[in-house]
C-alpha cells in the first residue's frame, strides 16, 4: 500500500468517525441551549434534560464500539464475547431499530480469545449493523469447523454496492469512501489477523457473513 493510499484511508477513517460522532454531539449542545432557554419551564427542562441523556448514551456507545473496531484495545485477548455483545447493545439501543441475539457464553466457532478475535467480532457487528437499514436483528452462530456465522435479518436487508470488493481488498482505495472504509479496513483487518470474512449468503431480508480462522 502506498503512502497516499495509507493517507487516503486515515482520512477516510477519521471522516467516517466524525459523521457518526457529530450528530449525538450536537443533539448534547442543543439541548444544553434548550435548557437555558427554558430555564422557568419545568417540562422543557426534562425533555432537555432527556435529550441530553439520550445523546450522551448515544455518543459514549459509539465511542466505546470504535475504541474496539479500530483502536489497539481492540486486539486485548482479555476481551469477552459477552464485552463485545455489552458494548453492542448499547450501540443499538440509542437508536432502537435493531437488537441483537446470540449468546456470548455459548461456543461461536472462532477461537476468540485470538489476538484479534474480539475487535473483528466487533467489526463483523458493525458490518451487520449496515445491512439493516429499516431494523432487524443480528445474529451470530457457529458455522462449520472453525467459522463464526453473523447474520442480519430484517426488512430490506441487503449488501451495498462496493461493500464485498471493499471487504475483499480489491476495491481500489482512490474509490473509497466513509461509506465503504469500514469494510475496507475490516477485510485487512482480518487477513492480518489471519481470519478471512466473506458474504456467504444474500437472501431475501437475509444477509449472513462468514468469519472463519485460518490457524
Amino acid at each position: 500500500m502506498s503512502q497516499q493510499d495509507t493517507t487516503t484511508l486515515l482520512e477516510l477513517l477519521a471522516s467516517r468517525i466524525c459523521h457518526d460522532l457529530v450528530s449525538p454531539v450536537g443533539a448534547i449542545n442543543n439541548g444544553l441551549e434548550f435548557m437555558e432557554d427554558a430555564a422557568d419551564d419545568p417540562d422543557a427542562t426534562k425533555q432537555a434534560t432527556e435529550l441530553i441523556g439520550h445523546s450522551a448514551a448515544s455518543a459514549g456507545a459509539r465511542l466505546q464500539a470504535f475504541r474496539i473496531a479500530y483502536g489497539a484495545g481492540g486486539r486485548d485477548g482479555n476481551l469477552k464475547p459477552e464485552d463485545i455483545q455489552k458494548a453492542f447493545g448499547a450501540l443499538v439501543r440509542t437508536d432502537g431499530k435493531v437488537r441483537q441475539s446470540w449468546d456470548p457464553y455459548g461456543p461461536l466457532g472462532i477461537d476468540i480469545k485470538a489476538t484479534g478475535a474480539a475487535k473483528i467480532l466487533m467489526g463483523t457487528l458493525l458490518l451487520a449493523l449496515e445491512n439493516l437499514p429499516k431494523g432487524g436483528t443480528v445474529f451470530a452462530d457457529p458455522g462449520s469447523g472453525k467459522e463464526l456465522l453473523v447474520t442480519a435479518e430484517g426488512p430490506d436487508a441487503k449488501v451495498r454496492e462496493n461493500v464485498e470488493a471493499a471487504l475483499a481488498g480489491t476495491l481500489p482505495v482512490a474509490d473509497l469512501d466513509p461509506r465503504l472504509v469500514h469494510p475496507y479496513i475490516l477485510g485487512l483487518t482480518a487477513r492480518s489477523y489471519d481470519f478471512t470474512l466473506a458474504l456467504k449468503a444474500a437472501e431475501d431480508n437475509k444477509v449472513i457473513w462468514s468469519l472463519k480462522q485460518n490457524a
